[in-house]
């Protein structure tokens, strides 16, 4: 064809810089996770290690109490109570110790369990007054344990005597997501105030690099921050 010319890519260097081209595509990466350096490394290590809001499990169809625990209305009327995954993430490993068993009653605001971490412990009130039907058996007492639904780590099972009554102030969807948000601001402000109070406590337990929070802070913080922890999160009007 007239004005038309076939060059050969293999006889040239064209070849030679796509070569070039492709190593340094290839040597880029692997620089990266090699070294762990690299900003996009950092990212992934920074989402996997801190507590942010979007990272929380906040499903819809749940109503949350402002002391951290939610429930759930079953078609058969009772109603499941767990913890918020707000303080699954804060406290990291627990044992729940029940203080109630299937038969009794319980008013909105008696402690319905103990749960801790070694000699600290919190005390959970419950966001209902009725009868309780079960408790959990298969616990939450390891992170690993956590199931990926956060309705199936429910701790109490329990027919509600004044379902509406009580689950009147309870924050629900939209609601709920800019509550938990607002609520990792105050733990931030929470352990600025008490880790400067504590002698030989580092801020570098609770927070990272960039003053984002890690994931379970009050693990490795002493009794008195959990007993202030419980005052501040876990004794509010709902």
């Amino acid at each position: 064809m007239e004005g038309f010319t076939y060059t050969n890519l293999f006889e040239t260097k064209g070849i030679e810089y796509i070569i070039v081209i492709l190593f340094l595509l290839l040597l880029i990466p692997f620089w990266l996770l090699v070294t762990g350096k690299g900003t996009a490394v950092q990212h992934i290590q920074q989402g996997i290690r801190i507590l942010a809001s979007h990272f929380l499990r906040v499903p819809k169809g749940l109503f949350y109490s402002r002391n951290h625990t939610w429930l759930y209305l079953e078609k058969s009327g009772q109603a499941k109570i767990g913890l918020d995954d707000f303080l699954q993430n804060v406290l990291g490993e627990i044992t729940v110790q029940p203080l109630k068993t299937a038969g009794d009653t319980v008013k909105k605001g008696e402690v319905l369990a103990l749960i801790g971490q070694g000699e600290k412990q919190l005390r959970l009130h419950s966001p209902l007054s009725g009868e309780i039907v079960a408790f959990n058996t298969s616990d939450l007492e390891t992170e690993n344990s956590r199931s990926t639904e956060l309705e199936e780590d429910w701790l109490y099972s329990i027919v509600p005597a004044s379902w509406q009554k009580d689950t009147s102030g309870f924050l629900l969807g939209v609601d709920a997501a800019k509550w938990f948000s607002d609520e990792i601001i105050r733990l931030k402000d929470f352990l600025n105030v008490h880790l400067a109070r504590q002698a030989g406590v580092s801020t570098a337990l609770a927070f990272q690099e960039g003053g984002e929070l890690v994931v379970n802070p009050l693990a490795e913080l002493d009794a008195g921050v959990w007993n202030e922890f419980q005052n501040e999160f876990l004794e509010q009007n709902s």
